[in-house]
């Protein structure tokens, strides 16, 4: 081979590695903060409380405590009418529970896993939420407010004002397309539940 044809394989092959490798990196690079899903955002008629108080009383078991997986590891249920058209949706979302605040007399003091109920699901790319609501996210140590539904199952309760990170206000708190004036509300009920079970 000559000297010429060398040099053309060589730096071809160095080309084809630089690609692959920028390929990889760019791969690697995804951000994990940006949607790669539509939102599709219903409205409900949900009882929303704007007072600790209120909320402390109608909350059958208030917990400290975190989701074990990441939100799109769990498990979506979506179910429909007969003519194909949604019926309901949820996920189920197990939580570590670190400590209790409040439980009714039936729930084991030492409890420390529970799955519960999120108005939220994932059906291929496209997420389907009540009111707005923003998922847990994995990890993310909260106070949560639950009621049990006619199931048995204990579900999350007053939208986004039912969950409160212990990290303080976060881009998950809320949906990004927030005012001012509902952040400032966010931030003051967390401030009320935080001075409530005194975890400032």
């Amino acid at each position: 081979m000559s000297s010429f044809k060398r040099k053309v394989v060589l730096i071809s092959l160095f080309v084809l590695a630089i690609s692959a490798a920028a390929i990889a990196y760019a791969n690697g690079q995804s951000k994990p903060d940006v949607p790669i899903h539509k939102v599709v955002n219903l409205s409900a008629n949900s009882l929303v409380f704007h007072e600790i108080d209120k909320l402390d009383a109608f909350a059958e078991l208030i917990v400290i405590g975190y989701a074990t997986e990441d939100f799109r590891d769990r498990e979506h249920v979506i179910t429909a009418f007969d003519d194909g058209t949604m019926q309901s949706f949820h996920t189920n979302t197990n939580i570590k529970i670190e400590k209790i605040l409040k439980k009714p007399e039936d729930f084991s003091s030492d409890q420390n896993e529970l799955k519960i109920i999120e108005p939220v699901s994932l059906e291929g790319n496209i997420k389907y939420t009540v009111d707005d609501y923003v998922e847990l996210q994995k990890g993310d140590k909260s106070v949560l407010f639950l009621m049990k539904n006619s199931f048995g199952d204990y579900g999350l309760i007053n939208d986004n004002l039912g969950k409160f990170s212990l990290e303080g206000i976060t881009q998950y708190s809320l949906p990004q397309a927030s005012t001012v004036e509902e952040l400032s509300e966010y931030e003051t009920f967390r401030d009320s539940v935080m001075e409530r079970y005194h975890l400032k």
